[in-house]
């Protein structure tokens, strides 16, 4: 009898040790990959629209790593830069969150996340003609309050012309609303080789480290504040007037 308890107890222990050192490998795995990405967002807003050619952006992708091909083909589709005969107009796409664990709880939603949020999302640098002329990235997140959320922001030689919800600040600055109500919300800012440096700094001011945090990140506000207002004041709170504060995404309009 007291050598099932002692076996007992020692399994019991066993479980637990084996427990925490896989909380603590998810939590240290998960602040990697948001300064992966935080570093990888800083390294694409280096590029120069009509300027950087194509090896400045397959330099990042190589530093980074191409996302891989669909499941569903041996190889990367002839519009992915990646591909060995990738067409003249291509694009490199490079995960934001390239951890295998967030790839496990995708294919198995049902696993435990130990206290992790889901966060996904992409960086795509497009080149035509051996040049850059596009690249934007976006996150998706589950926020501390149960809803998805997203953000991002790009640059192009123009701004979007037919986004179907959209807040154009300047000739060189935009905030575009994408998403559902069933699906969750998100902003994209989007600038113009000729956008000045205070549009610049709105537009692609984003608090990533809330993505490593225990509890998370909040409402998109509190992720990108200044881009946020910037679209309140142009678009959002005439959504708000007619559609109710579940399009405000903030706690509270802003002062």
């Amino acid at each position: 009898m007291r050598n099932l308890l002692l076996i007992l107890s020692i399994l019991l222990v066993t479980i637990g040790l084996v427990v925490v050192a896989g909380v603590a490998y998810v939590r240290h795995d998960n602040v990697y990959r948001v300064q992966r990405a935080d570093s990888l967002v800083r390294n694409v807003r280096q590029l120069a629209i009509g300027k950087s050619d194509y090896t400045v952006a397959e330099a990042i992708a190589t530093k980074f790593g191409n996302a891989p091909p669909p499941y569903w083909t041996s190889d990367y589709p002839k519009e992915n830069c990646a591909a060995r005969d990738h067409l003249e107009s291509c694009a490199f796409i490079i995960a934001m969150n390239d951890s295998p664990i967030e790839s496990l709880w995708l294919k198995h939603p049902f696993l435990p996340h130990l206290g992790i949020r889901d966060w996904r999302g992409s960086a795509v640098i497009s080149v035509t003609n051996g040049t850059v002329n596009h690249y934007r990235f976006s996150v998706w997140y589950k926020s501390s309050n149960g809803q998805w959320r997203g953000f991002g922001t790009g640059e192009s030689e123009d701004l979007p012309k037919y986004e179907r919800v959209q807040a154009r600040i300047s000739d060189s600055y935009s905030v575009e609303r994408n998403g559902t109500s069933e699906t969750g919300f998100g902003l994209q800012s989007t600038l113009t080789p000729a956008a000045t440096e205070p549009e610049r700094w709105r537009a692609s001011h984003f608090a990533f480290a809330c993505l490593a945090q225990r509890q998370g990140c909040g409402e998109i506000c509190e992720v990108m504040p200044d881009a946020w207002r910037d679209f309140y004041e142009k678009r959002g709170r005439f959504d708000v007037e007619t559609s109710g504060s579940a399009y405000l995404f903030c706690s509270e309009p802003p002062k």
